[in-house]
């Protein structure tokens, strides 16, 4: 079968390409027009750019290492008919994008317009469990949080943003979340200082994970749940500072990972990972 719509790009100027130029720069919107009034975004390798087609994002175009046309030919062979694969040989490709790079393929898909305030209420209460993120800026935390998301959370979790978070469909953020970003439904609430109202009254036991040593251990919190089969949200916060005073006093519990005395607080990506391992542990 031929795949749709290949087109060998010979200048790196070429217009048809301009979401995947300098792609070192800043990258958090590409390539709004009239087919992509939401901007686009990028994706890294063929196992990322899978999970693009199987997500409801739309997939724009592909551009691809000529010499690798034949190794991804049964991916290409999934896009819809009519995407471009733009194939080119390295040197192109490199000028294009900026640097060398050697995943051989990228994918760029169209963002989708955001949804309303009542549509992300409605996503919020249809939803088995919640992981809620409050002003992270790390790229790779909040990629690695999406993946283990996908990973250890209830099939469905929603994750909710305050609106000071870092993009998940930023590059970086997608390319560490293995493509799961694309995949995991996510929400921003604003203003955020009703966020924790708005999740309880959505049927939420909302758990603040915290280091604070007066919180309840999450071995405590597990067993404690677990009985009673209610919905949980589980708040993480910022590198360095962590949640805040108004998240903490909002919860229904504190919950806190017992480690080590005058060991430093975990990373914010470990430490929810240890938490939806132990708070969504299936049954059995």
């Amino acid at each position: 079968m031929p795949i749709p719509k290949l087109i060998h790009l010979v200048d790196p100027s070429d217009s048809r390409v301009r979401e995947y130029r300098a792609l070192k720069e800043g990258d958090l919107s590409r390539g709004i027009d009239a087919s992509s009034p939401h901007g686009a975004f990028i994706c890294e390798g063929a196992l990322v750019a899978r999970h693009l087609l199987d997500s409801p994002y739309p997939c724009r175009s592909f551009l691809i290492a000529a010499s690798k046309v034949e190794a991804h030919r049964g991916l290409l062979e999934l896009a819809p008919a009519g995407t471009p694969v733009y194939a080119a040989e390295d040197a192109v490709l490199h000028e294009v994008v900026g640097f060398k790079f050697h995943r051989g393929l990228l994918a760029a898909g169209s963002r989708l317009p955001p949804p309303s305030e009542a549509e992300a209420l409605a996503r919020i209460r249809a939803a088995p469990a919640l992981i809620v993120l409050e002003d992270l800026t790390n790229l790779d935390n909040m990629g690695g949080l999406f993946r283990c998301v996908s990973a250890l959370a209830p099939e469905g979790t929603v994750v909710v943003l305050s609106p000071q978070s870092v993009d998940p469909l930023y590059r970086k953020a997608i390319r560490v979340s293995m493509g799961h970003s694309l995949r995991i439904p996510f929400v921003t609430l604003s203003p955020w200082e009703d966020a924790p109202a708005r999740i309880r009254s959505a049927g939420f036991e909302l758990l603040a994970l915290t280091p604070h040593p007066a919180a309840q251990t999450l071995e405590e919190v597990a067993a404690q749940t677990a009985p009673t089969r209610r919905r949980l949200a589980l708040a993480l916060g910022s590198e360095g500072p962590g949640l805040s005073p108004a998240m903490l006093s909002s919860a229904d519990r504190r919950v806190r990972i017992a480690q080590r005395p005058g060991v430093d607080s975990l990373n914010v990506m470990v430490a929810g990972a240890i938490a939806m391992s132990a708070l969504f542990r299936p049954a059995g």
